[in-house]
């Protein structure tokens, strides 16, 4: 697993999941990030989380890459992914709250 610091300048380069709470994401999202929660807004875990990365990720010809909060979350989840399926996942580290610090704007989730 890669742990890179989270940059508005290199978003482009990876198929971003974003792993946060549906409560979370109400607050804004990256734009083009695909929304898996890790877990619900209870803290429960989704038990399905890997078969729904199989079916919304087209996780073989892309770079993935997993953002949370701050970074903790997105670096179990790849850690998860990598040992699941056998491929090479990112984390950024820092997460929204770095990127949110360096002027990002995100947008707001769609219902």
């Amino acid at each position: 697993m890669k742990n890179i610091a989270i940059s508005k300048d290199i978003l482009h380069e990876f198929c971003i999941i974003d792993v946060r709470t549906p409560s979370e994401w109400r607050n804004g999202v990256i734009k083009e990030a695909l929304l898996i929660a890790l877990c619900d807004d209870n803290g429960f875990m989704n038990e399905n989380f890997i078969q729904e990365f199989k079916e919304k990720v087209d996780y073989q010809n892309k770079n993935i890459a997993f953002v949370c909060a701050t970074g903790s979350r997105s670096k179990h989840t790849a850690m998860m992914v990598e040992d699941a399926l056998g491929i090479e996942c990112t984390n950024l580290d820092g997460g929204m709250v770095a990127l949110l610090s360096q002027g990002y704007e995100t947008i707001k989730k769609e219902n």
